[in-house]
């Protein structure tokens, strides 16, 4: 039989290589709730818009009785519930027979089946049954209502931690929720409830104050009081921005709502550079007045705390925000802009480790492949600064022959910690000083 000779003299290897992709860490953040919704205990879902929102809020739960006396009114449920003392909620009473058990009121207190709030005037003998909304449920929708009334660019989770009987209890869930799902990271900042600010001396400061280093990448928007942030209470932590909402805001205005809006929707590209977070247009929420409030707002600024204010002083009707503080004093951009360099540097590497793995050539631990390693890193640093995110990036790494003559087991162990960068953070203005010398001659 004779052999068959194919007539080929170049073969052709081909390697296909995943380019990574780019993490939406940074644009995911949720709303916290504690019994708002029907998701099951540390679920949580995504809504794109506020009607998504809405479909996930818990019925209105039944009220069998309600009795006033001396100022209190008590009411009975049929099932065990979870209100806390200081938790607010709603009741409904259906044909509001009296009228004046109606409206949002706070517990002040609750056991298993019943709970009390303060009525001043007694509206009379309860006739008809009603109904009270969940804890937190107002929160929850308040603070979604001011969120997509900024826009539609981005959506946002709503995380349930389960009914908790105080704000302590609520804490303690999300530090749970948060050290479960830290790796891989599930969300990078959260919408606190406000009733949780009376906490924030305790639990709360602690939680906030584990995620204080630069390398961490998680925050939380607090409402907060300007006279918590005289105190420091929640610290100076890089991991917070407090808002002091104004005086005059509306009921059902959340404004800690607008700036969560802020912190989610930025998407830094080479046609989109990563904008100051400083004096960024909010709508739907009322600005503080200045007449009678600037001592308190020169407290709340000083303090590193964020307000809405009018955009009058540059003849601009739309509210802004001001300044984009994180309480540690940095502008916000600042940890944005490192927090992106970090979450897209470590994504690529990893990539281009596990495609090394699966291509022809592979990528080896030698200083050809450091290099390929550096090159990746550094390109990570030029779209950071090309992004707006950062000033400036360098990144280096130690060579193999040197590193290695330092650090022997690490070759058979695989590891190498030689790469470095410097990054120039990113700052917008905040104020500006303009010297003006007006000289009068006097006549000859």
């Amino acid at each position: 039989m004779a052999n068959t000779i194919t007539p080929q003299i170049v073969n052709l290897n081909t390697t296909v290589t995943t380019a990574p992709t780019v993490s939406q860490l940074q644009q995911s953040g949720a709303i916290v709730s504690t019994g708002a919704t029907t998701l099951a205990a540390n679920g949580y879902q995504y809504c794109g818009n506020l009607a998504a929102v809405q479909a996930l809020l818990s019925p209105a739960l039944e009220i069998t009785s309600l009795a006033w006396a001396s100022g209190t009114v008590t009411a009975t449920v049929p099932v065990a519930l979870n209100l806390a003392v200081g938790q607010s909620f709603t009741t409904t009473i259906a044909g509001a027979s009296p009228a004046g058990y109606n409206g949002t009121f706070t517990a002040t207190v609750a056991t298993t089946t019943t709970f009390t709030y303060a009525l001043a005037t007694n509206p009379g003998t309860e006739t008809t049954a009603g109904t009270y909304t969940p804890p937190d449920q107002a929160f929850v929708l308040d603070a979604a209502t001011v969120f997509f009334a900024q826009g539609d660019a981005v959506g946002v989770y709503v995380l349930e931690l389960g009914s908790q009987t105080s704000a302590a209890n609520g804490v303690t869930a999300l530090t749970t929720f948060i050290s479960d799902n830290l790796s891989p990271q599930v969300f990078y900042a959260y919408l606190i409830p406000p009733s949780w600010d009376s906490n924030a001396a305790t639990s709360l400061k602690t939680l906030v104050g584990a995620y204080a280093s630069p390398s961490s990448k998680t925050y939380f928007v607090i409402t907060t009081t300007s006279s918590a942030l005289v105190a420091a209470t929640y610290g100076t932590n890089k991991s917070v921005l407090a808002v002091v909402p104004s005086p005059t805001q509306g009921s059902t205005e959340l404004q800690a709502g607008a700036v969560f809006y802020q912190v989610l929707v930025n998407n830094p590209g080479a046609a989109s550079p990563l904008a100051p977070f400083a004096y960024r247009y909010l709508y739907g929420v009322t600005p503080w007045a200045t007449y009678g409030n600037s001592a308190t707002i020169n407290t709340i600024l000083t303090a590193y705390g964020n307000i809405v204010l009018t955009g009058a002083q540059g003849g601009i009707s739309t509210a802004c925000l001001f300044k984009g503080t994180t309480l540690d004093g940095e502008q916000y951009a600042f940890w944005y802009g490192m927090d992106y360099f970090q979450t897209q540097v470590q994504q690529a590497l990893a990539a281009a480790i596990i495609n090394g793995s699966n291509s022809n050539p592979p990528l080896l631990y030698d200083q050809n492949g450091i290099n390929t390693l550096l090159a990746i890193a550094q390109q990570i640093g030029n779209n950071a600064v090309s992004y707006g995110c950062a000033q400036s990036v360098t990144v280096t790494a130690v060579p193999f022959a040197t590193y290695i003559a330092a650090n022997p087991l690490n070759y058979a162990a695989g590891i190498y910690d030689g790469f470095s960068a410097t990054l120039n953070g990113v700052s917008g203005f905040l104020s500006i000083t303009f010297n003006l010398d007006a000289i009068a001659f006097a006549a000859a």
